[in-house]
């Protein structure tokens, strides 16, 4: 019995199962089975000797090569699914910012914890310790608040010291 090899879409296509239609896009998710997953969640197709990104691999067969400098956002938000439709190329930062990561959650607020208005600019401030390197946006009025507290606990008088034995108590 002879076996015909078949070609790489085709076994693409035999891995793909449908998946529900997410809100805002018209038409179903294509997921890629949970066995063939990477650590992060997204799909490993083997073609032409090497694990490529199934994601990846479905835009680059139907739109051509992905451009330098951009990367693939689902914009249905699931890692698993890839379809065609459900992926656009862009840049890093956008990619991050539409995600729903720690970062992404912080850009949106508009007000901070003590419900300071974020979107003044006259009111926020961009630090940019080692830990973020483009930056964290801060409130200056809970820092001001912050920097008053200290300020006033540093030039609180000292308070007497008190000892526990009565006939030592200074003069």
């Amino acid at each position: 019995m002879t076996r015909t090899a078949l070609s790489p879409a085709e076994r693409f296509a035999a891995k793909t199962t449908p998946g529900p239609i997410p809100s805002g896009l018209d038409t179903p998710c294509l997921l890629w089975p949970e066995t063939s997953l990477d650590r992060d969640g997204y799909g490993r197709f083997w073609v032409d000797g090497r694990v490529v990104p199934a994601h990846r691999w479905s835009v680059e067969q139907h739109r051509g090569p992905i451009p330098a400098g951009l990367e693939l956002d689902h914009t249905c938000s699931v890692r698993r699914c890839v379809a065609e439709d459900h992926l656009e190329a862009v840049d890093h930062r956008t990619n991050v910012l539409r995600s729903t990561g720690p970062s992404a959650i912080n850009a949106r607020r508009t007000r901070c914890v003590h419900d300071h208005d974020l979107t003044d600019p006259a009111n926020v401030h961009v630090a940019y310790p080692p830990s973020h390197p483009n930056g964290m946006r801060k409130c200056r009025v809970c820092a001001r608040t912050r920097a008053r507290r200290t300020r006033e606990q540093q030039l609180a008088p000292a308070a007497p010291i008190t000892t526990r034995t009565p006939e030592r108590t200074a003069a």
